[in-house]
């Protein structure tokens, strides 16, 4: 192949990926501002600055660049969550410092992309079932994560689940509540309280293995 088409070639598979890129992020900036129902894609295809037919040439459709646009945002969560995986492993990272990084993931730009295509699927099996693979994906990474935090400490592995589960629970009722209650101070007492919780559980199993091991 001749080098100006080589060149050409790559030229055409960088702006095709650019492209993309634009319209992924324009979905996602419209689906925290304007939610799914109102997210258009003629709204999308101005947001990124490219035309209709550009956008239909790359995704089939409305469905398509929410499956598309939401597995990128959550992979790049993996991504960092794996990173952060690596801290913890290193004992750099502590449970209360993975606690505040949770908040940060759940009080943004995720929780709310999240809350729309969650809504959405509700009633509509194309984005269930595309989606539900990459949230599996990204809440496994969270929990491999969580475990190393419990390692040693005696608790079983139901009963950490259980810990991860409710804070879980929490962040996403706390999430709720930041959009009608802006009150940050109110969301650090309540991770405070719970990071109290986590730390008795922890150190009150550790007790009791010691006693154990005594007794025996």
């Amino acid at each position: 192949m001749p080098p100006s088409a080589e060149k050409q070639r790559r030229t055409q598979e960088e702006r095709s990926t650019e492209t993309r890129a634009r319209l992924v992020e324009a979905t996602l900036d419209l689906l925290v501002e304007r939610g799914y129902a109102l997210a258009t894609t003629a709204d999308i295809a101005t947001r990124a600055g490219v035309t209709r037919g550009a956008l239909n040439h790359h995704f089939s459709g409305k469905d398509d660049l929410i499956v598309q646009s939401v597995s990128h945002l959550l992979r790049s969560w993996i991504d960092e969550i794996r990173e952060v995986a690596e801290l913890v492993k290193a004992g750099s990272l502590s449970l209360s410092e993975f606690v505040d990084r949770m908040w940060e993931l759940f009080s943004g730009k995720l929780f709310l992309v999240t809350l729309e295509h969650v809504t959405a699927a509700r009633h509509n099996p194309y984005l269930r079932e595309q989606l539900v693979s990459v949230t599996r994906e990204f809440h496994a990474a969270l929990d491999g994560t969580w475990q190393d935090f419990f390692d040693g400490t005696g608790l079983q592995k139901p009963e950490v689940e259980a810990a991860f589960n409710a804070t879980l629970c929490l962040m996403r009722g706390m999430s709720l509540q930041t959009i009608l209650r802006d009150d940050p101070a109110y969301y650090a007492r309540l991770l405070g309280f719970w990071k109290t919780v986590l730390a008795e559980h922890s150190q009150s199993s550790r007790a009791s293995e010691g006693a154990i091991s005594v007794l025996t």
